[in-house]
């Protein structure tokens, strides 16, 4: 069954009745989607953000306890998927102010032919206060194109569900989008280098071309995401994007696939090509699949990509000795109940669905079995040890959205 936010209840007493002497894992599926709901909220703030983690930063490293932009619109995710939409809207509303409010770094941007830098005057920074929405550092690179990709796929995606999230005074917003585009196509987004959903780089990313092509394709729509929507509300009219930066885009993506940069193979990155954005074709789909299960999988998560030295256990070596990040098992696990849900609906022409429920399943159980006893998604394992941004806020998002999008697969089936 799909629960709604309306059922979910979230007051204190009744989550820790839920847990008494219980271990997360152990709770129904209602129950543990409950739970998980409620450890989520808790790190929702009164603006519509979510803090990325409630970590302070007493043990050393970065406070956690921040915006990341791309975290609150991922965070955001599970209440389209508990029905929750007023608080979805609120939080790309906050987004939106926060383009607002540097929206002249992004006109500084629009000028530029390439991208310079990696914390120049004219780059939204990826990290925010929670409360004064100030940039907090300039030590990494912030220059992230998945960022307005996101932003513009999924406020229109929203827009064409009659949920609208662009402010009242349209005439500021529209001219603030006709900017992000003027931006993206300035600094050459379908060739440059970025830094990518991890924060590296510089380098060309195939995770980022997909996030920017999903993007303009959602307000250009020339019938690509159509089928989505069961009434269709034509958004095109308020940002022009010319067919040409479509065609750009796609021959792109493909020229750099099934590749995520030319430094790595392969990311769990690749999987947004997947869900959110499906902006990939079938065969693509496939191999972007097999490369990640194939090179990625780990006992307690999967390793965002060979090679990486976040809190990876061996500096020296790093190779084998990647943290493995929980939120890939969620992931993973949305995309094969999406798949799986394509299948029943097209008489499996993508696809065994059985197997493909099965693989859902087999990677929540992966998920659940990683999750702290009262029902947390950690950011990380590092040598069978957890850090300490616990929960981290989009991988406890993407679990509830994995629980519901196996719950639609199974109405599905039971409707046959």
């Amino acid at each position: 069954m799909v629960y709604r936010a309306e059922t979910i209840s979230l007051e204190d007493k009744a989550i820790e009745r839920l847990l008494q002497g219980k271990n997360f894992k152990d709770l129904s599926s209602r129950d543990k989607l409950f739970v998980a709901y409620y450890h989520l909220e808790k790190l929702r703030q009164l603006n519509g953000g979510y803090i990325s983690s409630p970590y302070h930063g007493q043990n050393g490293g970065d406070k956690y306890n921040v915006f990341w932009l791309r975290d609150i619109m991922y965070a955001t995710y599970a209440n389209e998927y508990v029905g929750a939409y007023d608080k979805m809207v609120e939080s790309y509303r906050l987004i939106l102010r926060i383009f607002q409010k540097y929206q002249h770094k992004i006109l500084l941007g629009a000028r530029k032919r390439h991208y310079l830098g990696s914390c120049a005057g004219e780059v939204i920074h990826a990290r925010v206060h929670p409360i004064t929405l100030e940039e907090i550092t300039h030590e990494w690179g912030h220059h992230q194109l998945d960022i307005f990709g996101l932003f513009l796929y999924k406020t229109g995606d929203l827009m064409k569900k009659s949920y609208n999230p662009l402010t009242t005074d349209q005439l500021e917003t529209l001219l603030l989008l006709r900017d992000i585009v003027l931006y993206l196509t300035t600094v050459r987004w379908h060739s440059d280098q970025d830094f990518g959903m991890w924060e590296e780089g510089p380098e060309v990313h195939s995770s980022s071309i997909g996030s920017v092509l999903a993007g303009l394709t959602m307000w250009h729509d020339d019938g690509y995401y159509h089928q989505k929507y069961s009434s269709q509300i034509d958004i095109h009219r308020f940002a022009a994007i010319p067919q040409e930066f479509v065609e750009i885009g796609r021959k792109s993506l493909d020229k750099i696939l099934p590749r995520e940069s030319e430094s790595r193979p392969y990311d769990m990155a690749q999987l947004s090509l997947i869900w959110p954005y499906n902006i990939v074709s079938e065969p693509q789909i496939k191999q972007i699949l097999r490369n990640i299960e194939k090179n990625l999988v780990r006992e307690n998560g999967v390793i965002r990509y060979p090679g990486d030295k976040y809190f990876n256990a061996n500096q020296g070596d790093p190779f084998g000795s990647e943290a493995q990040w929980p939120l890939g098992f969620a992931w993973l696990s949305i995309v094969y109940s999406k798949l799986a849900q394509r299948s029943l609906k097209n008489g499996n022409i993508f696809g065994k669905p059985q197997e493909q429920i099965e693989k859902a399943e087999m990677y929540l159980e992966k998920l659940e079995a990683v999750m702290t006893e009262d029902g947390k998604a950690p950011e990380l394992y590092t040598d069978g040890k957890t850090n300490w941004n616990v929960p981290l806020a989009w991988a406890q998002s993407f679990y509830i959205v994995a629980r519901q999008s196996l719950n639609w697969v199974y109405e599905m089936t039971a409707s046959l």
